[in-house]
Formats: C-alpha cells, structure tokens, sequence
C-alpha cells in the first residue's frame, strides 16, 4: 500500500513538473507574441508610410516631367522672342535713321524757306513787283519750291516719328515678356529643384519595399514552421495521452474525430468570408511596384466587422498576433491539413478548442482592416485556396 501511495506520489510530481514546463512555455509563447504584435504594428505603419512615399515619389515624377517639357517650351518661346526683339530694334534703328536724315533735311528746308522770306521781304521795300512781275513770280516760286520741300520733310519726320514709336512699343512689350517668362522659367527650375530634392528624399522606396517583400516571405517561412512545430507538439500529446491511458488502463470516451480533410474534397470547402478575393495565391504583379509578390494565400476584401467561419472541422492550435499576418488562427484539419485566417481583427475560440464548418472564429475590422488572409496547407505547403473553396461564392 505504501508503495502504491509513493508511485502516485511521483506520478502527480511529474504531472506537476510537466505542468509547470507547460506554463513556462506558455509564459514564452505569451512574451513572443507581445513582441510579434509590436513588430506587426511597426511593420503595418511603416508599409502605410512606404506605400504614401512610392505614390509621392510618382506624383514627383509626374511633376517634373511635366515642368521639364514647360521649361522646354518655355526656352522656344525665349529664343523666339529674342528674334522678335532683335526684329524690332533693326526696325527701330532703321526708323531712326530716317528720322534723323528726314529732320536735317527738314531743318535744312526750314532755314532756306525762311531765308527766301526773309529775303523776299527785304525786296518788297526795295522793289515793286508790280513793276517787275517776273521777278516777283521767281521769288513766289523760289518760296513754294522751298515750303513744298519742307512739307515734304516734314511727313517724313512725322511717318519715321511713328514708325519708331511703333517699334519702341514693340520692343517694350517684347522685353516684358521675355522678362516674365524669364521669371516663370527660374520658378520653373526652382520648382525642379525642389522636386529633385523630395524625389531623393524617396529614392530609396524600392529597397524598404523589396526588403518589406523578404519580411513577408520570412513571415512565411516562420508560419510554416510555427505550424510544423505545433503540429508535432499535437502529435506528442496525442500520443502521451494514449500512453496515459494504457498505463493507468482507463476507459476514456473519447469525443468524435473530426472528418478529415482529403484531396477529394476541392471545391466543397465553404468561404470563410463573403467578398472578393483582391489578391491570388502565388506570384502577383504589385499594383504601384514594378515588382513581383509571392503570396502563401489570398485576401478576401469583405465588409466591414464580417464574421469569419471555419471551413472545415478541426481544433485551433494557435491564436495571437504572428507578424505581418497580425492577429491569426491556425486550425489543425488532421492529416497534415491546416487553414489558417489572417489580418483579424478580433479573435473568438481559444488554442484547443475544437471547430466545426461555420464556427465563428473572429471578425475583421472597418475600411481597409476588413480583408481577410485565408491559406490552406496540405502536407504543411501552402495550397491555392480558391481549389478547395466552393466555387459558386468565387467574386473576383
């Protein structure tokens, strides 16, 4: 009897120890998810702000492009007007010429007009030209010869006059322009300036994007071997119990296995979400990026705070925050068959509860928190999920 007290004894302590190994486990499991769900957050703001900087990196270049080809324009419009100036000031001086050489004639008639005058006064006390009508005839022609050469001069001083001040105007109006496109050609280059500034400033988009692509796939890697691991955890549970059982030659009832998950059961599994899928399984072109994705799963874009169900029987072996998937459950379908749900934003069954088709697991949250990361694992690979689902709910 006190054999039997001493190995029950030792069995509860190694129950106890087992328990307490367990517990520690949990605690690391608890203090690895805090720091996954700080490194999701960081990872999730840090996407947002790169996403933003490749946009503005594109509107930069989109601006420039559009500034350069202004500023080309801008430059023929310059040289062309430099021509016209040029045009104008060889007008100008031609007009100004012939003002000068028209106003010395025009002086030069002036004197000799009022010479002739001059002189024809003087005759008038000295001669009568009543007696001498031939004279006065010579003189009366002398004076309108020299007048009609004045006149003469004249117009042309006034013709030359406005044809100066009509290339004067000319070339005022020319420079003013050339002055003002000179000014929006250097905002123009200031503009440019600035804008290469802000583009270097997001240069280096491409590399945060393509090292946010090798986060992502080492997200992957580690899902997958969180599922290996967890999965053999199950398995030497499974068997400890079993050898619990036989050891201590217990009848236990056991609870109904779930079906397990086959190959013949492609396009029957239902969705866990109704939406559209926004992004496929495999390799996909990023829609702003020049660059290719591999994604594990798909994304189903579903309405705001949708419910998210199980599509098939099994037991949850996982929930919490897992990286850039954020708030995650794994279900373990048996076989080596598992699904798991992504990106939720609120978890509702616990590690080791048993689901069936349609058990609410979590909702997702408003706006762009309301996709939902769906993948489907055969032999602990990823699988196209959109082969398993059914295909009558496919909204793509």
């Amino acid at each position: 009897m006190k054999k039997i007290k001493i190995t029950v004894s030792a069995a509860a302590l190694i129950l106890l120890c087992q328990f307490v190994f367990a517990q520690s486990q949990n605690n690391e499991l608890k203090q690895h998810t805090k720091q996954l769900s700080d490194e999701r957050s960081t990872i999730r703001k840090k996407q947002r702000e790169k996403e933003e900087l490749m946009l503005k990196e594109r509107v930069f270049k989109r601006e420039l492009n559009n500034l350069n080809t202004a500023i080309k324009d801008a430059e023929r419009k310059l040289e062309q007007l430099s021509r016209d100036i040029k045009n104008a000031e060889k007008h100008l001086s031609t007009a100004s010429a012939e003002y000068n050489k028209s106003y010395e004639k025009q002086t030069g008639w002036s004197r000799a007009m009022l010479d002739e005058m001059d002189y024809y006064n003087k005759m008038t006390f000295l001669v009568s030209y009543e007696d001498d009508p031939v004279e006065y005839k010579i003189r009366r022609a002398a004076l309108q010869y020299k007048k009609d050469n004045f006149d003469k001069e004249a117009k042309a001083v006034n013709l030359s006059t406005a044809e100066m001040n009509k290339w004067e105007t000319a070339k005022k109006k020319l420079l003013a322009l050339r002055a003002e496109e000179n000014k929006t050609a250097n905002e123009r280059k200031k503009l440019i300036s600035e804008k290469n500034n802000l583009l270097k400033s997001t240069a280096n988009k491409r590399i945060l994007v393509e090292e946010e692509i090798r986060t992502h796939n080492e997200s992957a890697k580690a899902l997958q071997s969180l599922i290996n691991k967890l999965s053999e955890a199950e398995k030497k549970k499974q068997q400890a119990e079993a050898q619990s059982a036989a050891a201590n030659d217990k009848k236990q009832v056991k609870p109904a296995a779930a079906p397990a998950a086959k190959t013949q059961r492609k396009k029957s599994l239902p969705w866990p979400v109704e939406g559209k899928v926004v992004l496929k399984f495999g390799k996909s072109k990023h829609p702003e990026l020049d660059t290719y994705l591999i994604s594990n799963g798909i994304k189903i874009k579903a309405s705001d705070f949708s419910q998210v169900k199980s599509s098939d029987y099994g037991t949850v072996i996982f929930t919490g925050e897992f990286r850039s998937y954020g708030k995650v459950v794994i279900i373990d379908h048996r076989n080596s068959s598992f699904t798991v749900y992504g990106q939720l934003d609120q978890i509702l069954v616990k590690e080791d509860q048993r689901v069936s088709r349609g058990t609410v697991l979590g909702k997702l949250g408003k706006g762009e928190d309301s996709v939902l990361y769906f993948e489907v694992r055969q032999n602990n690979n990823p699988d196209d999920p959109l082969l398993w689902l059914e295909k009558k709910t496919v909204n793509n």
